[in-house]
């Protein structure tokens, strides 16, 4: 169930604001239990949508229709388990960011009138490759020395080639807040994307080299 970004700009997608923060390439588990987001599920299967996660700027999760960031990653359904009673769990994909231009409060779940942010680009990796090639070292180390540092912390099988890639599994993998998650989302140009994330992923390293080091002592 997808939706080529690279032939429509602007599309309407159903909503799901949530107390998270989702980058394209990433996997999210979801319990669907509100009668307002089985609805949409429901559309989704039945149409072969996708529909767009979002982090939640003003409101709940439940009750009220909250206030979205402007900036959410769409995802496909890639699972999805029913129960007897209508509640549903689904696994979701995200796949590219998109940017809501208006939002519709007509259905009992919000629909937004977005426009697609990404798509993926092969000449990206000549034009990013040196400050992608600095920003995947670093980011090697950052897992690495997390993996001493934190019980339990499994670095990811493989790391991602193309700059694109790499610069929103960094932004899922980083120990950083919601809200700081959300800038890193809400930086289009990959170029500044990866510059700022070769700023916390220094910091982050200096952070951990200095408590494994005391540690040690």
């Amino acid at each position: 169930m997808h939706t080529d970004p690279d032939s429509i700009d602007e599309q309407n997608l159903p909503l799901f604001p949530l107390n998270v923060v989702l980058f394209p390439g990433g996997m999210l588990p979801l319990h669907i239990f509100e009668q307002r987001y089985r609805e949409m599920v429901k559309y989704c299967i039945r149409h072969e949508s996708s529909f767009g996660i979002v982090m939640i700027k003003d409101g709940e999760e439940s009750g009220e229709a909250a206030k979205p960031c402007k900036i959410g990653t769409v995802v496909d359904l890639v699972e999805v388990d029913r129960f007897p009673d209508g509640r549903m769990n689904i696994v979701t994909s995200g796949h590219s960011r998109f940017e809501i231009l208006e939002v519709d409060n007509e259905l009992p779940y919000l629909v937004g009138r977005v426009r697609i942010l990404d798509a993926y680009d092969m000449e990206a990796d000549k034009k990013l490759e040196k400050i992608a090639s600095e920003t995947r070292q670093l980011y090697i180390e950052y897992e690495s020395l997390s993996s001493f540092l934190r019980f339990g912390w499994q670095p990811p099988e493989e790391n991602p080639e193309h700059p694109q890639q790499l610069a929103f599994q960094i932004g899922s993998r980083l120990r950083i807040p919601n809200n700081e998650k959300q800038e890193l989302l809400e930086i289009i140009s990959f170029d500044e994307l990866l510059k700022r994330e070769i700023e916390i992923l220094k910091d982050f390293n200096r952070q951990i080299a200095f408590q494994l080091a005391a540690r040690n002592n």
